[in-house]
């Protein structure tokens, strides 16, 4: 079956844990963004139970293990326990989220550098089908989280990278819902398509629904696949919706290979170029903030995520990797 790009929001929250709309409510809100799936994400509650459809939009069934710790994310099986359940110590973590992935759902580790709540345990000790890089809104600490996860693709660990909004309600007349943004590349808007095609890191992440678009592809490879090394092997980026100023970088392992700043708006943009060795590629969209921004969000990161006024270039959108064997 040909694959096709379903957006979707894979982190929120409804009356039954913390978050401020019914469930209903939340399936409407998503329709209303253009969303073709949706992952709800209660603390320590299935308040889904099972995955459905609701008109063109499916919900998918998921749960965000919740304790001081750590945030788990846990899509498409109940958590076999109900709740409550202990969640205190390393082994109390490896033992739900086996039993989790025995049972056949697909675990992501939330914002794990979180100023407010990271994760407190090794990640290494963990096998995470995926990351959440991206939470709400951008901010430094998702700079992080993309470093640690861009520093397990260098160790040739295959984890995918997704955004969730971490939606509880549009907090300070923000349109939080859906921002950023997961476009996965999946055979059909079937939970487990959707969840398989994120788990092999076939997504793109970006800051909205009206956001850029990044397509990386080398022949008929698309993220999430696996290419040969060849002299004669190019690979070929697309992005809609590029705005002036936001600069595009292309990394084969950790070195660019490929930079562009926007001049002007474009509503597409198109090149190609040569991979230079074995590993992956992988390609993100940058911003800089005016001085003035700048200063606002620094004020606010330091009130709020105890940041050290070092903000840095955010990303607006993301690939997760092609990768490449010699």
């Amino acid at each position: 079956m040909e694959r096709q790009w379903y957006k979707g929001d894979t982190h929120l929250h409804t009356l039954l844990s913390d978050g401020k709309h019914t469930k209903g409510q939340l399936v409407e809100m998503c329709k209303d963004k253009g969303l073709d799936f949706m992952i709800i994400t209660d603390h320590n509650n299935n308040s889904v139970e099972e995955s459905y459809y609701d008109g063109d939009i499916l919900v998918i069934q998921g749960q965000e293990l919740t304790e001081y710790p750590g945030h788990v994310n846990v899509w498409g099986k109940k958590v076999p326990d109900e709740p409550s359940f202990t969640l205190r110590t390393a082994e109390d973590y490896a033992e739900v989220i086996q039993r989790c992935k025995d049972a056949g759902a697909v675990v992501s580790v939330n914002h794990p550098f979180c100023s407010n709540c990271p994760f407190r345990l090794n990640l290494e000790d963990y096998d995470f089908d995926c990351v959440e890089v991206w939470n709400t809104i951008q901010h430094s600490d998702n700079m992080k989280n993309r470093d640690w996860w861009v520093g397990q693709l260098l160790k040739g660990k295959h984890i995918g990278a997704v955004g969730g909004s971490d939606f509880h309600d549009n907090r300070y007349g923000m349109p939080l819902l859906a921002m950023p943004m997961t476009v996965v590349y999946a055979e059909s808007n079937t939970a487990d398509d959707i969840l398989s095609a994120i788990k092999e890191g076939r997504s793109v992440v970006t800051n909205d629904t009206k956001s850029s678009m990044i397509y990386l592809t080398c022949g008929d490879a698309n993220v999430g696949d696996t290419v040969k090394l060849s002299d004669s092997q190019k690979a070929e980026l697309k992005v809609t919706n590029l705005k002036k100023g936001h600069k595009i970088t292309v990394y084969n392992n950790e070195k660019v290979i490929y930079e562009h700043t926007a001049s002007k708006n474009s509503p597409t943009f198109m090149t190609s170029f040569d991979i230079e060795e074995a590993g992956f590629i992988r390609a993100e969209i940058t911003y800089k903030f005016t001085p003035l921004i700048k200063k606002v969000y620094t004020a606010v990161e330091s009130k709020f995520l105890h940041g050290d006024g070092n903000v840095p270039d955010f990303i607006w959108a993301f690939t997760n990797p092609i990768w490449v064997e010699e």
